[in-house]
């Protein structure tokens, strides 16, 4: 998209609460055309009529193209993916079950590819078009008891890597946004999974590490920050590989996981959550 283009038409998935209404907000206050998808109504938008909601359930081929198809119906263009939707399952890597992780991975990881096939062949005819997939610092960091949800963001990572090379022939850039905590309802809605009940060995730092999470998540920022570093990206001439919004600390993590010996690193997380 060239520079003097700075708003179009606007697709945010995810929009029912959290980052991804922050960004539908954001966007149509500065005159972006917005979409906001979500499995679920939102409970309240901030700026009413601001934004179109659209239904859309990432794990249903059917209701991602539904989706998608109401928008170019409306439009004739997608200028802008900013896909937010995600959920997260928690328990050890042992506890969790098959279907609990296909579900987070079906979620997480096959879900933005749905999305991402539906919205591209519109992008490729345009011959222009901006995708923000956003991740998470668990993507670059691995995070003890959601251990699934992690390795969801790192795979979004390493495609969005792979992505870029494919589609920028075609005008289209991609980028991933790694937000460390932030204040959403992510830690309400959590997954535990079946097995992670008083009888297993995890329990008790299972229990105690997840409550540091919900704990941090609740006193985090707001998601107006992710949505004000959308705006910052989209202000640049090009999409960086990945950017990450996240506190000096916790930027400070990912720049030590990269640079420390990984045993020293793994120290560090032990001491941390107290494992």
């Amino acid at each position: 998209m060239a520079a003097s283009e700075r708003v179009g038409v606007a697709l945010v998935t995810g929009s029912s609460s959290g980052i991804g209404q922050a960004v539908a907000d954001r966007l149509a206050s500065v005159g972006w055309r917005v979409y906001g998808a979500s499995r679920r109504a939102a409970a309240s938008v901030t700026q009413p009529s601001a934004w179109t909601p659209i239904p859309l359930d990432v794990i249903s081929d059917v209701s991602v193209e539904a989706a998608v198809g109401s928008v170019l119906s409306a439009e004739q263009r997608i200028d802008l993916l900013v896909h937010c939707a995600g959920i997260s399952v928690a328990g050890s890597i042992e506890d969790v079950s098959i279907p609990e992780a296909e579900r987070q991975l079906a979620t997480n990881y096959l879900g933005t590819i749905r999305v991402l096939q539906a919205v591209l062949p519109a992008m490729r005819q345009a011959g222009k078009g901006r995708i923000i997939v956003v991740g998470s610092i668990g993507g670059l960091i691995g995070l003890p008891f959601i251990g699934h949800y992690s390795a969801s963001k790192f795979a979004l990572d390493g495609m969005v890597q792979a992505l870029r090379v494919e589609i920028a022939p075609f005008g289209i850039e991609a980028t991933v946004l790694h937000p460390g905590d932030i204040q959403t309802d992510i830690s309400a809605n959590q997954i535990e999974g079946e097995r992670t009940g008083s009888s297993s060995v995890y329990h008790r730092r299972f229990k105690a590490t997840v409550g540091a999470y919900d704990k941090a998540v609740r006193e985090a920022r707001k998601p107006d920050v992710i949505a004000k570093a959308v705006l910052k990206l989209l202000a640049r001439r090009s999409l960086p590989v990945r950017a990450v919004v996240g506190t000096p600390s916790e930027r400070a993590g990912v720049v030590l996981k990269a640079l420390l010996p990984s045993r020293v690193f793994e120290t560090i997380i032990r001491k941390t959550y107290g494992l």
